[in-house]
């Protein structure tokens, strides 16, 4: 089946192999204080007015439109905010390259004209969707967090950054990097008053950008770019609060109680130029958190047992990354991000990231067993925790255009880490009955371990239009050591016999390295295809050691080695892929076909407890399809296709009994293969100017051959699952297998426009999916299918930025059925609706309000699942320009604050609860910095405010 996709993509290659004489117009913009116009609309129109091409500026305000027959034309730049660039143009049997293009300032005064109907929202330009920010109005001290929340395809929900249904994995500041990757902390840290527009894209990957060949690797990225008089001078804010929780549930980590909340932090922006510097701080005790997935340094497992890292709960990140709704946290942190122009050659952009976090989370587990055989057992667990983490994090990009013909591309970065956990745990497994089991034990580790990558790039562009070449590669490592004691008493009530009490001390250590190396060749064929060659090279060793001592009572030390428990593993995985890729591009269609061969070895080599090899090889053929559809400038389509293969990790190899809870028992399986996998994605976009509208839908869905499933056993009886390791009736003992039939499809659609008579904006969303999983339960195959539908509105003002309110409902509903137990089948619904209102009256007061209802049907847990959390706060603006406030707030007014997860997995149906902060009052000073460029800033804002805003064209990367 691989080879006859292969064969067929290829064989509709000759399809682009036609040409006619069309050539390209390039040059670059710059703005009225003289910096590059990036996302700046150019339009091609003939004599009579048509529209021959389209695009918008680069990062550098570069621009290219291609596919241009000879003829007269006139070329036309626009940017919000200035005046129109017109210029005539010819082309006569060749390329065309106008030079530098430079906006004046639109300062005409529109006499006598009144202009009605709102300013245009949001514009397409290919696959960037561009919003303006003055067409939705939020309060004067609103962030860009607040804005986006407004923005059609826009979810801030669940405390990750969403847009046209798939996770946002970069957020840039006028092209630019801003605090790394962390799309929430550069959306909560930019004043919305600083934003022109937000831009929605797919970032094309280094190679893409460079040589213009777009291979279909992107990351959904936002792109906010800011107003001209904004873009000099400094602007943030600090503020301090301090307050008291009325109900007394904050425990610090010394487990006594703390009245005493507070809340201190803030962030400042110097802008000038080139040179930008931003520093952020926070100190908080209120669950306040600043850090994204970068701060976990990769303690992760890929994939396998329930335990990772020396950690406890449903994956090995449990005991660093806790968010708003999952325990609470004491947060310390502290951020620098600079960026500047280095000569006329040297971009750089350079941070410093520092996060302290004391969290203590109590979890409460119920789950529910799939198998017949099983039916009517459960398993409950408490689970209460204390984790510190310390991390340190270094992000750095250095650009060199060495000349127009030469790039280098540096970027390294650095995450340091040490954590200590303790926690309590007591678990339980029941079946209708009686009680089959129970542990109780305590478990503590002290961790520590560094993440390193080191990507360097270099491009080179031959004299040929449309030749190149780049070689890439990037030196990813990682270490992670430590030592954890366990003490556990553990019965089993069906036979006392094998009651135990293990007091066991563990050490971890744990290092890695990926070498990985590219290269690409572009060779064009003609005006409008081209062909590109590449091989890479993947090189990855990992060592896993976990030495387990147990207790010797007569040295009083851990001394007496456990085999059954100990480990040491070396793995190897190393690929060589050569590819084959085909090209063609014009206005309607751009296109890339390809296909790679791929060779790969996987070796290991187990040391302890006995030595055991691995040696196998995998030969594959990976296709890959792009195609992009312009069907106008506000209307596209989008169709991506790609192969991947992925090797099991050393923790799923690694057969080590983790028996950190001796009733959930988990080990790797040194036999696991490759898995295969094929992934589709397509995608239509339309805006609407006339009708001030957004329609966008999206379809994903993949299929993976020898997916890495559980293998399950549930005890029916007491059990051996290994010579000397026995499993007791009613435990469970998790490994890992190869099995086919796993896939998953997705669909996302949003619909979004102003109603103009009641001066606010809505958003439609519909989202459908399923997602099969197999597994293995008790040798007898079951496969889990969830499926899942989901409805949701957001209703927002735009009435004035005296009054701002925000009216948004998601329900979600879950349908999930097994195939080895109908009568496991579960129906699970979702209801959350938010509503979040600001009004701004007599003399600067403030009130402001947000009430979030939860509401949830088919939880397995027994505890309240319908609960109001409603906040407010009255405020008073002071000084002069109303710059400061000072408020006084209360959380959780009902005191219904509450957290739920629902599960579903191959082998069992699974609720979490966890505690969260609830009433406290809080009294907060805000101070609100605003000093930029002193004569421009009244200036500038009565320029940008004239109608000849609703002249926007929106702008991205192509």
């Amino acid at each position: 089946m691989r080879y006859f996709i292969s064969f067929l993509f290829f064989s509709i290659i000759p399809f682009g192999l036609w040409s006619q004489n069309l050539y390209t117009i390039s040059g670059f913009v710059k703005d009225d204080v003289n910096e590059d116009a990036m996302g700046a609309g150019v339009q091609l129109k003939t004599t009579d007015g048509s529209l021959q091409g389209y695009t918008s500026c680069n990062e550098d305000g570069s621009f290219v439109i291609t596919d241009v027959p000879n003829g007269k034309f006139k070329l036309i730049v626009s940017s919000i905010g200035l005046k129109n660039i017109e210029k005539d143009v010819e082309i006569s049997n060749g390329n065309l390259n106008v030079g530098i293009l430079k906006f004046t300032s639109n300062t005409t005064e529109l006499k006598g004209v009144v202009v009605k109907g709102s300013r245009i929202a949001t514009q397409q330009n290919n696959d960037t969707t561009s919003y303006n920010a003055d067409a939705f109005k939020v309060n004067p001290d609103a962030t860009a967090e607040d804005l986006a929340r407004k923005m059609p395809g826009v979810d801030l929900s669940g405390g990750q950054v969403k847009a046209q249904g798939e996770k946002v994995g970069k957020v840039l500041v006028d092209g630019k990097p801003f605090f790394g990757d962390d799309a929430s902390s550069t959306l909560r840290n930019l004043p919305a008053e600083v934003v022109n527009k937000i831009q929605v894209y797919d970032e094309k990957s280094e190679q893409s950008r460079l040589t213009g060949v777009d291979d279909g690797e992107t990351i959904k990225t936002i792109n906010i770019v800011t107003k001209l008089e904004k873009r000099e001078g400094v602007f943030g804010k600090v503020y301090a609060g301090a307050g008291t929780d009325a109900n007394n549930v904050f425990k610090n980590g010394n487990g006594g109680s703390n009245d005493f909340l507070y809340n201190l932090g803030g962030n400042i922006n110097s802008f000038k130029g080139d040179r930008r510097i931003s520093i952020v701080a926070q100190s908080n005790n209120i669950n306040n958190q600043n850090f994204s997935s970068q701060d976990l340094l990769g303690v992760a497992s890929s994939g396998g047992g329930r335990r990772g890292f020396g950690g406890r709960g449903g994956n090995s990140t449990g005991n660093f990354l806790v968010n708003d709704r999952s325990g609470v946290a004491i947060t310390n942190a502290f951020g620098i991000n600079y960026t500047d122009k280095l000569g006329k050659k040297v971009d750089l952009t350079a941070s410093y990231f520092f996060n302290k976090s004391n969290t203590v989370n109590n979890q409460i587990t119920n789950r529910n067993y799939v198998s017949s055989i099983n039916e009517g057992q459960q398993y409950s667990e408490t689970n209460n925790s204390n984790s510190i983490n310390l991390n340190h994090r270094i992000n750095a990009r250095l650009t060199y255009n060495i000349d127009s013909f030469n790039t280098l591309i540096w970027v390294p970065s650095l995450s340091l880490q040490a954590n200590n956990n303790s926690s309590e745990l007591l678990g339980a497994t029941s079946d209708p009955i009686d009680i089959l089991n129970r542990t109780q034990n305590d478990f503590k580790s002290e961790l520590s371990g560094y993440n390193y990558s080191n990507m360097l790039m270099y491009f080179h562009r031959f004299k040929k239009a449309g030749r190149s070449f780049n070689i890439y590669q990037n030196i990813n490592g990682n270490s992670n050591s430590g030592n954890s004691k366990f003490l556990a008493y553990n019965n089993f009530y069906t036979n006392p016999a094998l009651d135990d009490t293990l007091n066991q001390q563990s050490d971890i250590d744990r290092t890695g390295i990926t070498i990985r190396t590219n290269f690409q060749y572009t060779e064009p064929i003609t005006k409008s295809s081209n062909i590109q060659l590449s091989y890479s090279n993947s090189y990855q060793k990992t060592n896993s050691s976990k030495l387990t001592d147990n207790f010797d009572p007569i040295t009083n030390d851990y001394v007496l080695m456990d085999s059954l428990l100990s480990n040491k593993y070396t793995s190897y995985y190393n690929t060589n892929s050569v590819g084959l890729a085909y090209g063609h591009f014009n206005k309607l269609i751009r296109m890339n076909l390809g296909v790679e061969g791929q060779y790969a070895r996987l070796e290991g080599e187990r040391v302890l407890p006995m030595a055991t090899p691995i040696d196998r090889d995998f030969k594959n053929i990976l296709p890959r399809a792009m195609m992009r559809f312009t069907i106008n400038k506000n209307e596209n389509i989008g169709l991506f296709y790609r192969t991947r293969t992925n090797a099991p990790s050393v923790n799923q190899l690694q057969d080590v009994i983790d028996n950190t809870n001796p009733l959930q028992l988990s080990s790797g399986n040194p036999l696991l293969n490759q898995s295969y996998s094929h992934n589709l994605f397509t995608r239509y976009s339309l805006t609407s100017p006339k009708q001030n509208s957004t329609f966008f839908a999206m379809i994903r869905g993949s299929v993976t051959q020898d997916y890495v499933a559980n293998n399950t056993v549930i005890a029916e009886n007491d059990t051996l699952i290994r010579p000397g390791v026995i499993l007791a009736k009613g435990g469970q003992y998790i490994s890992q297998t190869n099995l086919d039939g796993n896939y998953s499809l997705s669909g996302f659609t949003t619909y979004g426009r102003p109603i103009d008579f009641l001066k606010s904006n809505v958003n439609l969303n519909l989202s459908a999916g399923i997602n099969r999983i197999p597994g293995l339960i008790n040798g007898a195959k079951n496969f889990s299918n969830n499926k899942n539908l989901g409805l949701g509105v957001v209703f927002s003002s735009n009435i004035s930025e005296k009054i701002d309110f925000t009216l948004s409902s998601n329900t979600n509903m879950n349908f999930v059925k097994n195939t080895l137990n109908t009568r496991a089948d579960n129906n699970f619904l979702n209801q959350s609706t938010r509503l979040s209102a600001n009004y701004i009256f007599w003399k600067g007061m403030v009130v402001n309000t947000e009430l979030n209802h939860q509401f949830y049907s088919g939880l397995i847990s027994s505890s309240n699942q319908n609960y109001l959390l409603w906040n407010a706060s009255l405020g008073k603006k002071l000084f002069k320009k109303q710059q400061a406030e000072v408020k006084l707030s209360v959380f959780d007014i009902m005191g219904q604050n509450a957290s739920f997860t629902q599960t579903y997995t191959d082998a069992y149906n699974e609720t979490l609860q966890n505690n969260v902060l609830q009433r406290y009052f809080m009294l907060t000073f805000t101070y609100n910095i605003r000093a930029f460029k002193s004569g421009s800033s009244e200036k500038d804002m009565e320029r940008t405010n004239t109608p000849s805003r609703m002249n926007m064209h929106g702008g991205g990367h192509h």
